[in-house]
């Protein structure tokens, strides 16, 4: 019966952990170097509106909204995955 409990209650507390999500607006310094490159040197012209930075248990995400409409979304490490343009 102890057993049980202490595997209920650790399986709580796994979940709870993972399930953790931070979300806040960031500033493009707070970004991983090979991104602030990349928006650097493919979209100079274009100005920031806001960066999302995702955080949970397994994973960083980052998204960056321009003024013209393009977002850009990149992994934890800087790596570009996705691609947007919101007519």
């Amino acid at each position: 019966m102890k057993r049980t409990f202490q595997l209920v209650a650790l399986a709580v507390i796994l979940i709870s952990l993972a399930s953790c999500e931070e979300k806040k607006i960031v500033t493009i310094t707070d970004l991983p170097q090979s991104a602030q490159t990349y928006i650097q040197e493919n979209v100079p012209d274009a100005k920031v509106m806001y960066i999302k930075m995702e955080k949970d248990f397994f994973r960083t995400k980052y998204e960056v909204r321009f003024d013209n409409q393009l977002e850009l979304e990149f992994k934890g490490d800087g790596t570009l995955v996705d691609v947007d343009v919101n007519d």
